[in-house]
């Protein structure tokens, strides 16, 4: 037995609202499921890849319907052109299959099919998709009546892998015989093969024949009762004799060996003579739903065995220190011995384990095929031997009945691995985060119905591993132990569902579990709880101290919450069922409570966890969140999720009128989501200033507070008073994605700003004219990737008011400032490689700025870069004089027309500009940190500059540039150095010291991208 750190719980419970997809037929009505034999005789073709043959399916209907028509599964044909599957593909930009071309697709053909002995033509209900075929039975079969087919057919894996495969003469059959269709309750289970969801079959008896070139080593399921696997040529271990087991099944046909080939001591018609350099090798297996082999003459073998289950192991040539040696065997057996004792017994003679073409691993009936030998993947693979192989569920109904629990016993073996280690947390933070951002879908679905590849992946796997990790929580570490051998032992080598696997926590738990089933497999509900009141008496004995605490639902999720009173010496838990909106609970504590605390064990995947403390203080009870202070830097930031981090650092920097400058740095953020503020408070000390001034400053961010939440919505409210400018600013915008990890990125929101000069010491005039600005702004964005390329759009538009300060002719010279404004601006940027080594870029900006005379200055568009409201946030740029902006330091903050040969304080009513850029990588060392790509570039920018009047202005450069890539903690940036070898207006040049020369050396850095 594993055990675990849990304790059981006694839950009170009640049904909650739920969005079932389909009903689930009763576990109390009779179970039945169909009686299936095959026999099937294959020859492969090596030089073109195909396994052919015939099959003989002897079928009973067990179920209580009568039968008028009959199905198999073609698996193969949808790794061809044309498929639902290779379709689902390219619909999420995987062209793996729809633009292969013959040989190298794959595909299953039937010919001649017989049923009841007439023959049939085989109808495509799904056409053009052909992995469904179906056919009208010549008779009616009724409830307990049999019949025969017969048929021939053909496989042929494709050159591209995905489950199966083929290269060379290595081959992964996964998917290659006409598979019989499951008959249930919901009728034939007619699916065709798509890629979410994998496998359903009826449990059979398999009877194979195999003709094959001699040299071929090869794993099956099931047992080799005659001929020669390749085995005993390719064993590592020569002195390990191997056990074969061909005795192991009493029913199975007998066959005797003579030389190269198996013959039946009941002859079976078809069955015809070796050619030279062939081998038949026949395979038996029972109580199975599905038949794979693989094959590769360089195969090399290993054995072992884990009680009285034999182990195979094949790997490739080369692979002998990650698999050989004992490794692969050795790791097998371990993940048997744990599964062993978490179920039950194996319910098969043997596993086969085998070093497949692809990376990743599949499970099949007593075979993994996995693309490595990680202990992980084996223990997870071979998991699926049991929730799959014995236990099998219907695939794409309830993929989360598998998957879900597959990886949450993959966890479990984990925890075992290593005391101490929480598979729970990790997890539930990053779904919860989904949840929170309406990105989540329901681990119910059907494998089709999710809107992708990857959130099906996040619901049937991580999300269904949750609801075991949930159910755990409440009904406790033994409970759960017993319900899983229950399980096992009741429905082992049967046909599985929700309702029989909850029949069976239920009754072993003794608790109604509906509404858990129902919350965390049919919805995706928020859960927070929070700390109302909290009391705190005597003891009426005297002797201790109780503790009354008011728990408070603000979500619709229910969970069971732990309420934690800690005392000056001791500790105390106790459980609230977690349905009503309010509910107390009374806990006892030898010693004085010091510290209220719900769920410190982060097992409810409360959301909120900041109301989830009370503290007694000296003074007044608190209920602040614990705070974690560290001392920050630049280039990586804490984030927790049950309390608030916040990173303190001093901070300096300099411009002409403050001098040097201290301050001190203070950024905060919960869950690395919410409450990401930030606030500098800093002193201008005047020093190494001619201008001599002193002034305090702060500057305050608000982003994203927890009471604000709403699905990808960001907040954001900025109040400052920094370096001869006041105002603030408030912005909101909502970001949406269609699909999980692929497709349009949509961004949309507005900002209000207010900006207003008061101290022109610190601002560089030509940035700024003497006048405030109001500004409100609706802007929107799209990014994607497509046919290689990253592509990018965003606009925004924007009015504006206007207003005038004291002295503004006297500065400016103009008499008058038209108060009113628009402005507008459209970027679009596409960026791609080409090949390992090269890479393209490409920009279109267009931007206007209009009103009844010029705009005012920090609000016209700029050719050569950002704009100064851009730069404001930058302490390095934001002022004159400053690190970046002094005299002969030419540096380039990319934005408006990026013209970079040109002077940044460049602006106009309008700007068109185009930008190209092409780079050759010197370097690239992905896992490297200082430099992770090095790359030499050439670009050019040109751009047309239109006046109030008319006048225009066209702007030209062209020059060679370096590019580094750095990784530093949690930040990326590129440092870039560029060379304007040639301006078309020298005079307008950022350094203008080559005089009227067009061509000369220039140059400007940065440290971010051009764009």
């Amino acid at each position: 037995m594993v055990s675990y750190d849990m304790t059981p719980l006694l839950l009170a419970v009640a049904l909650v609202q739920s969005v079932p997809q389909s009903p689930s037929p009763s576990p109390h009505s009779p179970y039945w499921q169909q009686e299936v034999r095959y026999e099937i005789r294959a020859s492969l073709d090596e030089a073109a890849g195909v396994l052919s043959g015939t099959e003989r399916v002897v079928y009973i209907n067990r179920s209580p319907d009568t039968l008028t028509t009959f199905a198999f599964h073609l698996h193969l044909n949808a790794f061809r052109p044309g498929s639902r599957w290779a379709d689902a593909d390219s619909a999420e930009r995987r062209r793996r299959f729809n633009d292969l071309k013959d040989p190298d697709y794959g595909y299953n053909h039937v010919r001649d099919v017989r049923i009841m002995g007439e023959a049939v033509k085989p109808i495509w209900p799904f056409a053009p998709d052909s992995t469904i075929v179906r056919f009208l039975l010549p008779r009616p079969l009724a409830p307990g009546d049999s019949m025969v087919l017969e048929l021939g057919w053909d496989a042929r894996p494709s050159t591209t892998p995905r489950r199966q495969g083929r290269r060379g003469r290595q081959f992964d059959f996964a998917q290659w015989y006409p598979k019989v269709v499951v008959y249930d309750h919901y009728g034939w289970e007619e699916h065709p093969l798509y890629p979410g969801g994998e496998f359903y079959g009826e449990f059979a008896t398999y009877l194979v024949e195999l003709n094959l070139p001699s040299d071929q080593v090869l794993g099956a399921t099931g047992v080799p009762i005659c001929g020669d696997p390749g085995w005993e040529r390719a064993n590592q271990v020569p002195d390990l004799p191997i056990d074969y087991q061909r005795e192991y099944y009493p029913r199975a046909p007998r066959y005797r060996a003579v030389g190269m080939d198996c013959v039946a001591e009941a002859p079976s018609a078809g069955v015809g003579p070796l050619a030279p350099g062939r081998k038949r090798v026949v395979w038996y297996a029972e109580q199975v739903h599905h038949f794979a082999l693989s094959l590769n003459p360089a195969y090399r073998y290993e054995g072992g065995k884990w009680g009285d289950v034999v182990i195979h192991v094949l790997y490739q040539p080369g692979d002998e220190p990650s698999w050989g040696t004992g490794i692969a065997v050795t790791r097998t057996a371990k993940a048997l011995a744990w599964l062993d004792a978490f179920y039950g017994k194996f319910g098969w003679p043997q596993i086969t384990n085998v070093h497949r073409i692809e990376g990743g691993g599949t499970e099949f009936p007593m075979m993994i095929m996995d693309g490595s030998a990680g202990q992980g993947l084996i223990v997870h693979e071979l998991g699926h031997n049991y929730t799959m192989g014995m236990l099998a569920n219907n695939e794409w109904r309830e993929g989360w009945l598998d998957e879900g629990f597959t990886s949450f016993q993959s966890s479990l073996f984990a925890e075992a691995q290593r005391p101490g280690l929480d598979t729970y947390s990790g997890s539930e933070a990053w779904l919860t985060l989904l949840d929170l951002e309406g990105e989540s879908e329901p681990a119910s679905l059907i494998s089709e119905d999710y809107r992708d590849f990857n959130s099906y992946n996040v619901s049937i796997y991580s999300r269904g591993e949750r609801f075991f990790h949930l159910l755990r929580y409440v009904v406790g570490d033994e409970a759960l132990h017993n319900i899983m051998r229950t399980y096992y032992a009741r429905w082992q080598f049967r046909h599985v569902d929700e309702e029989a696997f909850k029949e069976v926590a239920e009754e072993v738990s003794g608790l109604d579990l509906g509404w858990l089933f129902a919350q965390e497999l049919h919805s995706t509900t928020l859960v927070d709880y929070g700390l109302g009141r909290v009391k705190i008496d005597r003891a009426p004995s005297g002797k201790s101290w109780e503790t009354r605490v008011e728990v408070i639902r603000k979500e619709e999720g229910r969970l069971p919450v732990e309420v934690w009173v800690i005392g000056a010496s001791d500790t105390a838990v106790a459980r609230t069922s977690g349905l009503p909106e309010r509910e107390w609970v009374t806990v006892e504590t030898r010693s004085r409570p010091k510290q209220v605390l719900l769920d410190p064990r982060l097992r409810t995947r409360d959301w909120n966890m900041l109301n989830n403390t009370w503290r007694r203080t000296w003074l007044f009870p608190s209920r602040e969140p614990r705070r974690e202070i560290y001392l920050d830097t630049w280039f990586s930031e804490r984030s927790a999720r049950d309390h608030r981090t916040e990173g303190v650092m001093p901070v300096a920097w300099y411009n002409d009128a403050g001098g040097i400058t201290l301050g001190l740095r203070s950024r905060e953020n919960y869950f690395g989501r919410f409450d990401e503020n930030q606030t500098i408070v800093s002193v201008a000390t005047g020093w190494q200033s001619d201008r001599n001034v002193k002034d305090t400053d702060f500057f305050l961010r608000l982003r994203n507070p927890t009471w604000l939440r709403g699905p990808g919505l960001s907040e954001q409210l900025e109040v400052y008073d920094i370096e001869g400018r006041y105002g603030a600013r408030l912005g909101v915008d909502r970001t949406t994605h269609d699909h999980l990890g692929w497709g349009p990125t949509r961004t949309r929101g507005f900002s209000l700003t207010w900006l207003t000069p008061d101290d022109f010491r610190y601002l560089d005039r030509g940035y700024y004219e003497n006048a405030g600005t109001v500004e409100l702004e609706a802007h929107g964005a799209v990014t994607d990737r497509r046919n290689g390329w990253d592509l990018g759009i965003a606009v925004a538009a924007a009015g504006g008011l206007a207003y005038n300060r004291e002295g503004l002719a006297a500065a400016t010279g103009r008499t008058d400032l038209d108060p009113f404004y628009g402005r507008f601006t459209l970027t679009a940027t596409g960026r791609r490689d080409l090949g390992a080594r090269w890479r393209l870029g490409t920009r279109f900006f267009g931007g206007v700025s209009t009103s009844g005379n010029d705009p005012v200055k920090q609000r016209q568009i700029y050719a050569a870069g950002a704009d100064p409201l851009e730069q404001f946030a930058n302490p390095f740029l934001r002022s004159e004089g400053a690190l970046l902006v002094r005299p002969d330091v030419y540096y380039h903050a990319p934005g408006g027309g990026d013209l970079r040969g040109f002077d940044p304080h460049l602006s106009s009513q309008a700007v068109l500009a185009l930008n190209l850029e092409l780079e050759r990588a010197l370097l690239i060392r992905g896992d490297a940190k200082l430099f992770r790509r090095m790359a030499l570039g050439a670009f050019g920018d040109a751009g047309q500059m239109i006046g109030d009047n008319g006048s225009t202005r066209f702007l030209a450069d062209l020059g060679l540039g370096l590019r580094a890539e750095h990784q530093i903690g949690e930040t990326s940036f590129t440092t870039r150095a560029d060379f304007p070898l040639y301006v078309n207006h020298p005079a307008l040049a950022a350094d203008t010291h080559p005089g009227t020369n067009r061509a000369g050396f220039r140059w400007s850095f940065s440290f971010t991208p051009a764009f």
